[in-house]
């Protein structure tokens, strides 16, 4: 008889943002790129389907982020049609700049950071009639081709943990946040 060993492949989000340069954190290191894996949560697609941010046929997401030099990050979202994370609906990514890192409360380090540009790209008809309705048809997309909007410099707040390989981050623009949230993205 023979045995057949099953391997599991988790499914992480990819980008195709070049990494480049370091950022510190205390005695880590963080540099190259942090993905998350495919997510479904039905709650948070529902949510962000319902406020108009992704479009109704979007069934899972993912976040990459990108350290892009000593004080730079690329944040990205992806959002898909399917639960695989394969057909991709619509993609945001954010230049972020000044990151600078503060003293850390236990593993723990709060950082800010200014958002400089977002390239939103819709994949699907789809994504490109929801966004329209979403900029009141201020915006016109057209699928495939991004869209670069200012965001002038929007300060954040942020919350990162790094662990080995695995980094966890929240962010708000209003003040630090608690907790560095619970999704981790590993390092690729």
């Amino acid at each position: 008889t023979s045995t057949d060993n099953a391997t599991s492949t988790t499914n992480y989000i990819s980008t195709t943002t070049t990494a480049s340069g370091s950022i510190t954190m205390g005695d880590d290191t963080l540099s190259g790129v942090y993905a998350s894996e495919c997510l479904t949560s039905a709650s948070t697609i529902a949510y962000f389907v319902a406020a108009g941010f992704w479009a109704s046929e979007v069934n899972a997401y993912g976040n990459v982020f990108v350290v892009t030099g000593s004080d730079n990050i690329s944040i990205e979202l992806y959002t898909f049609t399917d639960t695989s994370c394969s057909t991709s609906s619509m993609s945001y990514k954010t230049v972020s700049d000044n990151v600078t890192v503060g003293s850390a409360s236990g593993s723990n380090y709060p950082v800010t950071y200014n958002n400089q540009t977002q390239a939103i790209t819709v994949h699907t008809t789809a994504a490109e009639t929801a966004l329209e309705t979403l900029y009141s048809n201020a915006l016109n997309f057209i699928v495939g081709t991004p869209i670069e909007l200012s965001m002038s410099g929007q300060f954040k707040y942020g919350l990162w943990t790094l662990s080995g390989t695995t980094w966890y981050e929240a962010s708000s623009s209003s003040a630090t946040p608690t907790s560095a949230g619970t999704v981790p993205h590993v390092k690729q």
